[in-house]
Parts: structure tokens; C-alpha cells; sequence
């Protein structure tokens, strides 16, 4: 259960839940219920972002200068940590598990009963011609988190957020310029890569990813396969892909939950103009995932990017 906790996102305004099925006896994995639910929440994370922006409120008693960069537009960095979550999941193989698994439930290799008699995976089968192959987001995603120049801005980012862990409260001016600087870099790195195509993009791949994760969290389709949970299906259907060792989905979820928390807070408060009250409570546990997305960057960085020097 421990994993549940990691992937409630801080803050989120969670909306009614939709009812997974009509039946009553649906089975479903909590953690990907639990995961479902998050990415529920995101759908209303950009509008908050620009109601931000165009509010411009004071959340603290200080205000830093404001930093001499570009202007940016709340619109697009709004999307910033949909997408970023949406990137990493891809990443943990969840998107390539589930069409996988739709493909062998489309030619007869599973034959197990599902409340729904497997109409959900027959009809991601049937339109997988209308998403984005795993190619295409691959090169999509690719432009705005090259791993290259991105990922080692984040990392910075998330270093001058941890250093504020030991201020107990107190102002550093030093660290809060450090963050702001970090911050400024970071998003002014994604703000001309997200317009277009990406951009326009993070809904339909929002709905494919949270589509996935209904499919998956079934508890008689992990049956079907001899898996204990939600990840260590989708590390079946890796391996079943790529036929070598799968990757540590359930901590490439980990990973994307604290990217995108971190990064949430970092398109609020350029939002804000970096109007931030550094004492607020609320900054802890921004802190915590910014330490969990490092402990979880290192071998996972390090991959990326020799792959894209390659």
C-alpha cells in the first residue's frame, strides 16, 4: 500500500470518480485505481495554471524582483506536467502493456471472463490505427524532454528545491534566488518545445494513458496472466515486446508522479511571477517528491541520454 500514498498528488483537487464499471463485482487493483483517479485530477491542472496567470495573486508576504526572461504563456506551460507524466509513464511501458495485451485478447491468446466480456481491450485494439504509435510519441515526447539538456535542468531544479528542506522556515536569499534561476531555466527550456504538436497532443495522449490504466487494472486480466498487480503486468507485456529484461514500472510510476508534482508547482508559480511564500507548508511535501524524483533519476537519466548521444 505504501505505493498508493506515492501516487496521490499533492494538492490536486480530485473530481467525483467515475464508475469503473456497471457491474458490481468488478475487481479492480487499487493501485491503479488509485493511479486512474490521479490522472483524473490532472485533467484540471492547466486551467488552474491559467486562472493562476490571469489573477496574478500574492501567496506570500515577499516579492522577489521579477526575473528579466521571455514572456511565457500559461496556456502552454500548463501543460508542462500532463505532459511530463504522461512521458514517464510511456516510459515505464504502460501505454506499449497495454496495446500488447489488447493485441493478444483481439486474436484469442487470452480467454479468461471480464465483467465487460473484453469489449474495453477489443475496442482499444480495433482504434489503435487512430492513436499515436509508439514511435510517433516517442518522437513527440522527444522534443520537449530531450534527456540531453532537460532532464539535468530538472535535476537542478529539484536540487535547489531540496536545499530549502533545512531553512526551517527562515528566508535564504541565496537558495531562493538558486530555485527561481533553476526554475527560469527549466521552463524557459520547454516553453517554445511544447507549442504545436505537443501541445495539442496532451489531451488525446491524457485520455490514451488514463484509458490504459482502466484497461490494465482489472484484477482477473492480472489472473489471466499469473501477475500479482497492476506493474508487474505491464512488465509482462515489456517483455513479452521486447524479450530482455522489463523495466521497474512500478518505480517509473514513482518517478512520473513526482516530475509532474514538481513540475506543477513550478508552472503555478511562474504563473504568479514566482510570487511564493517560502515558508508555506504546503512547499514540504513539493520537497519530498523533488528528493523522490532524484532518488529515481540517476540510472534512468544516465540511460536516456547514452541512448539519444547514440
Amino acid at each position: 500500500m505504501e505505493a498508493v500514498a506515492v501516487l496521490v498528488p499533492v494538492g490536486a483537487e480530485s473530481p467525483a470518480p467515475a464508475p469503473v464499471s456497471a457491474a458490481t463485482d468488478v475487481d479492480i487493483d487499487a493501485t491503479a485505481l488509485t493511479l486512474s483517479l490521479a490522472l483524473d485530477a490532472a485533467q484540471g491542472w492547466q486551467p488552474q495554471i491559467v486562472a493562476l496567470a490571469l489573477g496574478r495573486p500574492s501567496l506570500g508576504d515577499i516579492r522577489l524582483p521579477e526575473p528579466v526572461v521571455p514572456p511565457r504563456d500559461a496556456g502552454v506551460l500548463g501543460a508542462l506536467p500532463t505532459l511530463y507524466w504522461v512521458f514517464e509513464l510511456d516510459q515505464a511501458g504502460l501505454l506499449r502493456a497495454a496495446e500488447t495485451i489488447a493485441g493478444l485478447w483481439a486474436s484469442g491468446a487470452i480467454n479468461v471472463p471480464l465483467p465487460d466480456h473484453g469489449q474495453a481491450l477489443q475496442r482499444y485494439w480495433r482504434t489503435r490505427r487512430e492513436r499515436l504509435s509508439a514511435d510517433e510519441r516517442a518522437h513527440l515526447l522527444g522534443l520537449v524532454f530531450d534527456p540531453r539538456d532537460f532532464e539535468p535542468a530538472l535535476a537542478r531544479f529539484c536540487q535547489a528545491l531540496v536545499a530549502l528542506a533545512d531553512n526551517a522556515g527562515q528566508h535564504d536569499i541565496r537558495e531562493e534566488v538558486g530555485l527561481e534561476q533553476a526554475g527560469s531555466v527549466l521552463l524557459d527550456l520547454c516553453a517554445t518545445r511544447l507549442v504545436g504538436a505537443p501541445l495539442l497532443a496532451t489531451s488525446d495522449l491524457l485520455a490514451q494513458t488514463r484509458q490504459a490504466v482502466q484497461l490494465l487494472s482489472q484484477r482477473a486480466l492480472q489472473t489471466a496472466f499469473a501477475v500479482r498487480d497492476f506493474y508487474s503486468l505491464i512488465e509482462l507485456g515489456e517483455r513479452s515486446q521486447a524479450g530482455a529484461a522489463a523495466p521497474h514500472a512500478r518505480e517509473g510510476a514513482e518517478r512520473a508522479q513526482a516530475g509532474a508534482q514538481v513540475l506543477r508547482w513550478l508552472a503555478q508559480a511562474a504563473a504568479q511571477r514566482f510570487a511564493i511564500d517560502r515558508r508555506a507548508a504546503a512547499l514540504q511535501p513539493l520537497i519530498a517528491a523533488a528528493e523522490r524524483w532524484l532518488l529515481n533519476a540517476g540510472g534512468a537519466t544516465h540511460g536516456r541520454a547514452g541512448a539519444a548521444a547514440a
